[in-house]
């Protein structure tokens, strides 16, 4: 099995993305967010994106981890979201967010890689 990234970014962004945090693998740019899409991942309205809940998560993890909110790239209301497709495009796991600030947890999606 080969493990590739796909980001709604263009090719300089994804290139930028891959160098900046080290990556092995594979980092493809779809510009036009079809995966997106197919994925059924939606924009977010105003309350997901600076709501109570997404306002109070994004606290959270700054505290937890240092990392606050940068200079936005792209779809400010783009909401994220993570999908890991194993062969034979079975999906194997899926994160879709409720607001902007409900991410999933690095070690949560590395486990359903392996």
């Amino acid at each position: 099995m080969k493990l590739v990234l796909i980001g709604q970014a263009s090719p300089r962004q994804a290139s930028h993305f891959r160098r900046r945090l080290g990556l092995e693998l594979p980092v493809l740019a779809d510009e036009e967010r079809r995966t997106y899409r197919l994925a059924g991942l939606k924009r977010a309205t105003v309350s997901q994106l600076v709501g109570p809940r997404s306002v109070l998560a994004g606290v959270k993890h700054g505290a937890r981890s240092g990392v606050v909110q940068g200079r936005i790239v792209g779809d400010a209301a783009q909401l994220g979201g993570a999908m890991v497709i194993g062969p034979g495009d079975e999906v194997l796991f899926e994160q879709r967010p409720a607001n902007a600030g409900d991410s999933i947890e690095p070690a949560e999606l590395l486990a359903a890689v392996r």
